[in-house]
C-alpha cells in the first residue's frame, strides 16, 4: 500500500487543474519558483492518497485552502509561518495551562477568546470553502468512487 499526495490549483478559468507535488515542493523550499503564481493567492485542494496506485485507491485527507506566493514565485515564507502561528494559537483553548499561573477561570477565558480569534482569522486568510460543483470537481478528479458514494452533507476541510 502507498501513501502520495496531489494537488490540484484553481487556474484563472476556474478550472481544477493538476500540480505536481514536485513543483510545489521545490516551490515551497525555495530551490525552483512557479512564475506564473508569482505575486498570488492560488486556490489549492490538497489530498492525501492511499492505496495502490493502480487500483483502489482512495482520498483519505482532503483540504480546500489558499496558498500565497511571493514576487518571484516561491511559496511567501511570511504567510507560510503565519498561517502555522494561527494554527497554533487556534488550539490554545485546548492546551492547559501550568498550575503557577493565575487564575484557572481567568486563563481559561482568556485562551478561549484567543483561540477563537486564531481560528477566524485563519479562516479568513488560509480557508478556502469550495462550491459544491468545486467540491465535486476535485472528488471526480482524485476519487470518483467517493463521488458516487458520497453523502450530501460537505466534505471536512482542514485548515
Amino acid at each position: 500500500m502507498s501513501v502520495w499526495r496531489r494537488y490540484l490549483v484553481k487556474d484563472v478559468t476556474g478550472r481544477l487543474v493538476d500540480l505536481p507535488s514536485s513543483l510545489l515542493d521545490r516551490a515551497d523550499d525555495g530551490t525552483a519558483p512557479l512564475p506564473h503564481f508569482a505575486g498570488r493567492c492560488v486556490e489549492v485542494v490538497a489530498a492525501v492518497i492511499v492505496g495502490d496506485r493502480k487500483a483502489h485507491a482512495r482520498v483519505t485527507e482532503l483540504a480546500f485552502t489558499k496558498l500565497y506566493f511571493d514576487q518571484m514565485g516561491y511559496v511567501d515564507a511570511a504567510k507560510r509561518e503565519r498561517m502555522i502561528r494561527l494554527m497554533l494559537e487556534s488550539c490554545a483553548d485546548r492546551r492547559h495551562p501550568p498550575p503557577h499561573q493565575g487564575s484557572p477561570q481567568r486563563n481559561s477565558v482568556h485562551l478561549s477568546r484567543r483561540a477563537v480569534a486564531a481560528r477566524d482569522q485563519l479562516i479568513r486568510e488560509f480557508g478556502w470553502e469550495p462550491k459544491p460543483d468545486e467540491r465535486d470537481a476535485a472528488l471526480s478528479r482524485l476519487d470518483p468512487s467517493r463521488l458516487r458514494t458520497a453523502l450530501p452533507e460537505p466534505v471536512p476541510t482542514l485548515h
